[in-house]
Formats: C-alpha cells, sequence, structure tokens
C-alpha cells in the first residue's frame, strides 16, 4: 500500500499503537492505522515512558518555555499550536478558514523566527521559519527560510515539502501580502542535519530545538554568520549541540510531566 502524502486525518500522534518514532525501519512502503483523537492523549498511555509526549504536555511546556525569555525576543519570535498543521492539512474549508485566522494573529511575516512544531505519523519534528519579517528573497544577507528538523531523518522530512508550502501559502494569502505569492515558492526550505534520537524521544528534541533558538549563544552565532547562499546543512553540528545538555533538558521536561500529573491527580 502506497504511503501517503499528506498527514494521518485526525491522528497525529498514536500513543497506543506503532508509530514511526517507535520502529526505525524506513517507512516506504507502509501507511499508518487511523485513530481518530482532537488532543494527543491516552490512558493507556506507559506512564513510565516519559521521553513520548503527547500534545497536551507538549503544549504546556512550551508556554513555559516563552514565560522565561525577554520582551524584546516575545515580539520577534512566535509558536503555532503543536496542532495546527496537522489539523489545516487535513481539515474541511471552514476549519482551514479558522485556522489561518488564528495564526493571521501571530504576524508570522513580522517576526524573526516563529515555531511549528508538526505532529504526524506518530512522530514530531519542528518547522522554524527564518526571518520572514525580510520580504526580499534574493538581495538582503539573510533573507527569509524554512528549516524543517527531524530527530528520525529514517523518516524521510522531505515528504513534508508541498504541505508545508500550502501551508504557508495560506497563512501568506489570508494575510493579503502585497508581494507576489511567487515570493513563498522562491523561500528556500533546507533540512538540517540534526542530533539523532535514539529511542521516543522525538518530542522532547522538538522541544530542545525551539528552547535552543530562545537559549542558545552557540547557536545565536551560527544563525548570525549564515548568509542567505549558504545552507543550514550542520546546523546544529557547528559547536552548538552539547549532549551532556540535551540529558538536562530531557531530565527537566521529565519533571514536568511529573509535577504536572500530580497536580492534575490532587484535582482529582
Amino acid at each position: 500500500m502506497p504511503r501517503r502524502s499528506h498527514c494521518q486525518s485526525n491522528a497525529p500522534i498514536d500513543l497506543d499503537g506503532e508509530d514511526e518514532c517507535k520502529s526505525k525501519r524506513s517507512r516506504t512502503s507502509r501507511t499508518p492505522t487511523a485513530k481518530s483523537s482532537n488532543r494527543i492523549a491516552s490512558s493507556k498511555r506507559d506512564k513510565t515512558n516519559q521521553d513520548k509526549l503527547d500534545t497536551h504536555i507538549f503544549d504546556l511546556y512550551i508556554e513555559d518555555l516563552w514565560k522565561h525569555i525577554d520582551e524584546d525576543k516575545k515580539s520577534a519570535y512566535a509558536y503555532l499550536d503543536s496542532l495546527w498543521f496537522n489539523s489545516y492539512i487535513n481539515a474541511s474549508d471552514e476549519k482551514k478558514s479558522k485556522i489561518l485566522k488564528w495564526a493571521k494573529s501571530l504576524k508570522i511575516f513580522s517576526r524573526q523566527y516563529v515555531f511549528v512544531p508538526i505532529a504526524c505519523w506518530g512522530h514530531w519534528s519542528l518547522l522554524v521559519l527564518c526571518h520572514f519579517d525580510e520580504t526580499d528573497c534574493s538581495d538582503t544577507k539573510k533573507g527569509p527560510r524554512m528549516l524543517l528538523l527531524d530527530s528520525l531523518n529514517q523518516t524521510d522530512p522531505t515528504r513534508l515539502q508541498s504541505d508545508i508550502r500550502r501551508f504557508i501559502r495560506g497563512i501568506y494569502e489570508t494575510e493579503e501580502r502585497e508581494e507576489s505569492v511567487h515570493f513563498i515558492n522562491k523561500i528556500r526550505l533546507e533540512f538540517p542535519k540534526v542530533p539523532q534520537q535514539n529511542g521516543e524521544e522525538c518530542g522532547i528534541y522538538v522541544l530542545y530545538f525551539i528552547h535552543s533558538f530562545l537559549h542558545s549563544k552557540k547557536l545565536a552565532e551560527v544563525l548570525e554568520n549564515k548568509k542567505l547562499d549558504e545552507n543550514f546543512s550542520q546546523l546544529f553540528h557547528d559547536g552548538s549541540f552539547d549532549p551532556e545538555e540535551f540529558e538536562n533538558f530531557r531530565k527537566d521536561v521529565h519533571s514536568f510531566q511529573v509535577k504536572r500529573s500530580t497536580a492534575v491527580e490532587d484535582q482529582d
């Protein structure tokens, strides 16, 4: 059976069944099984597997991250809800319009960096919209570009290209930009090599990537020195990735999960 060309409808991550993080085989001939869910969560979930994040914990953690950045970054950066991308790709025209309206309020074409979590086929990845506040694709030093960061390259992140451009084009048209729509087609979409997961911690990697954009001075230097004619193929391999730092970050996410679970249990 051929693989589908877009995210599985209404089931971004199946926590009860097999997903791409659980088996690191190539998915060239396998179609995921659909399960309906508005928000990734499961009462059957193995609570000892703290590496595997649901969308509820993911969104709570990124909200917490945002509380600890300065006001300048809050103005220059933005992030989308973890279900918007998948919902847009699979939604009816009416639901698409609502998602685009929400996205329009974030004014991504006036932001330096916008983080778009993607949860498809039981796997998390991160789309980063860089310098969308620069609308000239050829003359500016940094120029707008898109980076798709995937901690499991065996899933072939390039398969998302058409869906990504369709989503960004929809936001662009909703904002009623003055530039030609061909502007979107000229924006480079790159797939940098990033640290690879060993288990099911793809969601933690996505949070770590966002955290690095917000706080890593080494990564900031890498980004600052990149020119439009240079690619980001080694984005986290220029000395900006510290395995020990990642392990500490993973433990922090685990601790956050425990605290949230304890808080919920106390309320019950």
